[in-house]
């Protein structure tokens, strides 16, 4: 079906209307200014980050930005087109990049599968090729932005979710140890303090903590680091709730901080450290565990001292005219590198010679090779045919001229890395095999920018490189050879993180775990230990809303999947639930009024699985076997749940589900009142459902009240079909009474319109009869 509706031709519209606009940032593969037609885009930020765009078929499925395209690589032109508008929409959205391309690439996916357009697909196409796909997360976008802009008709909603693989359901040892996978192994969290007491050892003079003569040794900028950054990364895992690659990488260079309250007269300490906000929360004082607050301040402190080496690094390779004391810092070179430099403080120093004071240099002669004209070279030459010259760093001048021979062993000294091939050469050297002191310099800040821009690694947030806490030398995080000149990026930590825990890839790189003796089996995921820090919480008492604040999340449904309880541990709970604020008595009191009916129900409908009393009925589920799940903003928890039963005429019961609907009514009027009602479509989706359940509230109490109905009789409500099924208990026979509900749909239009109302005060007063007649 290729006919042209209006909805085509809206899709044409807007993409005209995008054509005007110039595509600003945008460049092809050639470097030159990007256009419609070019198959592979690439989108500059004004903050400077990138993002490739390919907007081919699938001839080529795993092209890349530099792949060679041909026509045959080509989009129909509509279908370019109304991708390449979908895209600078996308680009504008507060995301981060991986979000934006999983959005585009799924777009363009579908498109690709559906082959045609898909405003002249039917639904039950569109669904088909869905289901097809892979990953449809991402697919929501794409439709919210089509029915936006009139592009679909608004009827096309295919189901974009699939079943999860959900432990919650599962019972016996099969839940049990889903739950357990998602935990860290107790024996890999003791194996991890073990090393980190190896890793960062402790004071040795407890009394004075700023002495550290004990770590000279270990945190001299040559030594390898990648054990005590894994240890700092894991025991700040394991001090507070946070997400580690995304969040703990962009902390700044900081201690422990600790703050005292009286409470009851006694003298409590809370701990916090400044936090970078995650998920449009604003930077805040994270809360710390008391129990990790002393190792965690040591890992610190440990850290910052071995991380000012890169520090300085940094401010030299942003400003290389600053002066030697500026550059430095908090460092303090060694009193015999000073001496044999003597620099002067006020004035700049060379990269090389901060090098020396930085202590690089420590295990060498402290000789550079040099041309043979460099004024001031010493000759070394041992063999004939093979001349040397050699000149001490502390003398180097700017305009020296550097040899790199590549069986040199001057060569890696300078750099700390090998130089052996071409790549290695290029990469430390430019590719000369002759450079002078300041090309050498100039080499080194230019490879070093992109580095230094402090971005984590989904490019959401950053932090300032000079004033990071995780700044590291390659040659202190990298188990292969590398430089002691090139700074690790921020957003590289996570990774190195990451595959120091767990077991990537059977290419002989070895775990932290493997490195100290430890089974290869050990392994712990950075998510592992957000789920363990959560369930510590949950099983010290700590509050499910304390905990959502906590680990920086808004929804506080989202924390029960970090929770990890059996489900006999979740039934043990409910009388809690249902009950903490009444008194034993009555609550056997209204639970004793229930417990004939449910005998009875349970002989009625010949009912083997336990049911259970609830605050005004009983459940039927086995709860037992399966948790509840049920979610309603009822006061009274259970109501309108399929699996809930009520007595006719149950005074106690009829009496709270009345104070509930006398809330839900208020909370309705709340709503309609709220200033931004009528903009906002998520308090109107709210509006409808909970105005719709709130008439399902009212015809359940008039039915519990009926005169008509026997005392004693058992009501249960349908929601999906507007049923009430009755059960007489004496002669075991079921009734069932439709309900005829007002439509939500037209009580919001009507919420709507009285808020435009001129005379205002009066249509909130009278709420259009609605709240009166439900």
């Amino acid at each position: 079906m290729n006919t042209l509706n209006r909805y085509i031709t809206n899709q044409h519209a807007y993409i005209a209307e995008k054509k005007k606009q110039p595509l600003l940032g945008f460049t092809a593969q050639s470097g030159q200014q990007a256009t419609w037609e070019d198959i592979a885009v690439t989108f500059t930020s004004n903050k400077g980050i990138s993002i490739n765009l390919l907007f081919n078929n699938d001839n080529q499925p795993r092209a890349q930005i530099n792949s060679t395209f041909s026509d045959k690589d080509r989009l129909d032109e509509h279908t370019h087109y109304l991708l390449f508008a979908f895209a600078l929409d996308v680009l504008k959205e507060n995301i981060s990049n991986s979000n934006k391309r999983y959005k585009i690439t799924a777009a363009k996916k579908l498109l690709i599968a559906l082959n045609e357009n898909i405003a002249s697909s039917s639904l039950d196409e569109i669904q088909n090729t869905i289901d097809k796909m892979n990953n449809i997360k991402y697919l929501f976008a794409f439709f919210e932005w089509l029915k936006a802009h009139k592009m679909l008709p608004a009827s096309m909603t295919p189901n974009l979710t699939r079943a999860r693989n959900s432990t919650r359901g599962k019972s016996g040892d099969d839940a049990i140890e889903a739950e357990k996978s998602k935990l860290p192994d107790e024996k890999a969290l003791l194996a991890l303090g073990a090393i980190f007491y190896d890793a960062i050892p402790p004071y040795q003079d407890i009394k004075n903590k700023e002495s550290t003569n004990s770590w000279a040794a270990l945190i001299h900028p040559t030594t390898s680091q990648l054990d005590s950054y894994v240890c700092t990364m894991s025991a700040l895992a394991m001090s507070s709730p946070n997400r580690a690659a995304a969040e703990q990488v962009l902390l700044t260079k900081q201690r422990v901080k600790a703050h005292n309250e009286v409470v009851n007269n006694n003298i409590n300490t809370v701990y916090y450290l400044n936090w970078r906000g995650s998920k449009g929360y604003k930077d805040y004082q994270n809360h710390i565990n008391a129990e990790m607050a002393e190792s965690l301040d040591r890992a610190l402190h440990y850290t910052a001292l071995v991380t000012e080496p890169a520090r300085v690094l940094a401010r030299f390779y942003q400003n290389p005219n600053l002066s030697l004391k500026k550059v430095l810092g908090e460092f303090k070179p060694s009193a015999k590198n000073l001496d044999a430099l003597k620099p002067n403080d006020s004035k700049p120093t060379s990269l090389i010679q901060l090098g020396f004071l930085l202590g690089f240099y420590d295990d060498s002669d402290g000789y550079a090779r040099v041309t043979c004209d460099t004024k001031g070279a010493i000759d070394a030459t041992k063999r004939k045919g093979s001349p040397l010259f050699i000149k001490h760093i502390t003398k180097l001048l700017p305009l020296d001229k550097l040899e790199i021979k590549s069986a040199c062993p001057y060569v890696p000294l300078l750099v700390g890395a090998s130089v052996m091939i071409k790549s290695q050469l290029s990469k430390y050297f430019n590719g000369q095999t002759e450079m002078t002191v300041e090309e050498f310099q100039n080499h080194y800040i230019t490879i070093n920018q992109q580095a230094m821009s402090g971005y984590n690694k989904a490019k959401t947030k950053r932090v300032d490189y000079e004033q990071a806490l995780f700044t590291y030398t390659e040659k202190q995080l990298s188990t292969s050879q590398a430089s002691h000149f090139l700074l690790v990026p921020i957003e590289s930590l996570g990774t190195f993180f990451d595959r120091n825990i767990k077991k990537q890839f059977k290419n002989g790189y070895k775990t932290i775990f493997e490195r100290y003796g430890f089974s290869t089996g050990f392994a712990i995921t950075p998510h592992q230990f957000r789920h363990w820090q959560n369930n510590y919480l949950a099983n010290k008492g700590v509050p499910h809303l304390l905990i959502t604040m906590l680990s920086g999340r808004k929804n506080p449904e989202q924390t029960l999947d970090y929770i990890h309880t059996t489900n006999a541990q979740n039934a043990s709970v409910i009388s809690d639930i249902l009950y903490e604020k009444e008194t034993e008595e009555e609550v056997q009191d209204k639970v004793g009024k229930r417990l004939q009916s449910k005998a009875q129900y349970d002989d009625a409908t010949d009912n083997l699985s336990p049911t259970f009393v609830n605050e005004v009925g009983f459940c039927t589920q086995d709860l037992t076997l399966t948790p509840c799940t049920y979610m309603t903003e009822f006061e009274t928890q259970c109501t309108l749940c399929s699996s809930s039963c009520h007595i006719a005429h149950d005074k106690d019961a009829i009496e709270l589900l009345n104070k509930d609907l006398t809330i839900q009514k208020h909370n309705l009027k709340q709503v309609q009142e709220a200033i931004n009602f009528a903009t906002s479509e998520g308090m109107q989706q709210w509006y409808e459902t909970h105005y719709q359940n709130t008439c399902m509230l009212k015809s359940l109490i008039e039915v519990l009240s009926d005169d008509s109905i026997k005392e004693g009789a058992i009501v249960r409500f349908l929601t999906r079909s507007n049923v009430m099924r009755i059960t007489d208990l004496e002669t075991k026979t079921v009734t069932e009474h439709k309900l005829s509900l007002p439509d939500a749909k037209e009580a919001l239009q009507a919420a709507l319109a009285a808020t435009t109302q001129t005379n205002n005060d009066s249509a909130k007063d009278n709420f259009l009869g609605f709240l009166g007649s439900v």
